[in-house]
């Protein structure tokens, strides 16, 4: 039995798509990891701020600012936040960042 060299190929390209599947996976992974570290860190320094002002707190005003946190830490991480996620998918890829200069 021979091997053609088209289906070789074929078969090649199929383990690189499902390579480029996982990878794209896991920074998706590391980008909701990232969120939701971001998320409690906007939680814990929203609890910091003294509450009180020109209207009255409600359970809806809480449910849309909360609703808002979750939206912001999916940007921020989605947008390299604070670098958690890129950090964290090169650590898991295998893939070792480029060395930065310290000043």
């Amino acid at each position: 039995m021979q091997i053609q060299p088209a289906t070789a190929l074929a078969l090649k390209k199929t383990g690189q798509a499902a390579d480029t599947n996982k990878e794209a996976e896991l920074k998706k992974a590391c980008q909701g990891f990232e969120a939701i570290i971001l998320k409690q860190l906007l939680t814990t320094m929203r609890k910091s701020v003294p509450k009180g002002g020109l209207t009255e707190e409600s359970y809806a005003q809480d449910m849309y600012q909360s609703m808002s946190d979750d939206r912001l830490a999916q940007e921020m991480a989605n947008s390299h936040g604070i670098g958690l996620a890129d950090t964290l998918f090169h650590q898991l890829s295998g893939n070792p960042r480029p060395a930065t200069k310290q000043v």
